[in-house]
């Protein structure tokens, strides 16, 4: 069986710029909230789940202060598991699920797997249930009170975590945004460069190539930086970087495995 990689997107956030790049301040912008599955020769693998669709009946409610001054754009169709139905896998197939952070617009959907193994920074667990003050509307704490007797894999902090132990899958340490996130290195077979998903390690372009940021959303700033100069090795080396949030490369990027 050949690796396969399915991008979504769970809908789209309409935020204020300046939240991002620390220097459009006022201005609206719409981004994705990638995620991602990998049908795997040992199992299929999610990467991230997105936005809950349990919320939509009553957002407010379900998200209350993590959604303050944003704009969600969510359909039921646009959240993981209709969009994983639509590509043919079904929830109960996916083994595990891998968790870039646990923010209110990636780990929405993790109580869609029950049944499967979820793989975590073992620093970002206990963050997300216990955050700093400043932080806590950064975690929903209504996606997160029906896992705690979910299976999780705690990764320790600083070292790189090969999934299956053949490189095709190999989870990097990337904190700064917050103390236990990760980014996914994909190496597909018939894929000439090895692709980097960075998720909130690096949000746009703009971060990448001049280290704006927004300190409302930065647990730790240095490590923010130190993770930025891990993402140009990577990409010095030849890896493909996807952006986390950066609509202006979206459609083209999905476009490759359409």
């Amino acid at each position: 069986m050949k690796m396969r990689f399915h991008p979504f997107t769970s809908g789209t956030l309409v935020v204020n710029k300046g939240t991002l790049d620390n220097t459009n301040w006022g201005v609206k912008y719409e981004h994705p909230n990638p995620m991602f599955a990998i049908r795997h020769p040992k199992g299929v693998v999610v990467f991230d789940t997105g936005m809950n669709h349990r919320a939509l009946a009553d957002p407010g409610g379900w998200w209350g202060k993590s959604s303050a001054g944003i704009e969600v754009r969510l359909t039921e169709g646009d959240c993981l598991p209709a969009q994983l139905e639509k590509v043919g896998i079904g929830v109960d197939e996916v083994k595990y699920v891998v968790m870039s952070h646990l923010h209110m617009d990636h780990s929405g959907e993790m109580l869609s797997f029950p049944d499967a193994t979820f793989v975590v920074r073992q620093s970002e667990l206990s963050y997300a249930w216990w955050p700093a003050r400043n932080q806590r509307y950064t975690y929903c704490f209504n996606d997160l009170v029906g896992t705690r007797e979910f299976a999780f894999l705690g990764i320790a902090d600083g070292v790189d975590f090969d999934l299956f132990g053949d490189g095709s899958l190999v989870l990097v340490h990337t904190p700064g945004h917050t103390p236990g996130h990760q980014s996914l290195v994909v190496a597909l077979p018939d894929y000439d460069n090895p692709i980097l998903l960075c998720q909130d390690a690096c949000y746009m372009r703009t971060n990448f190539e001049r280290n704006p940021y927004s300190l409302n959303l930065m647990w730790n700033a240095e490590k923010w930086f130190q993770s930025i100069e891990r993402i140009r090795y990577l990409a010095g080396i030849g890896h493909e970087i996807w952006f986390g949030h950066e609509m202006e490369s979206w459609d083209g990027l999905i476009k490759k495995f359409a």
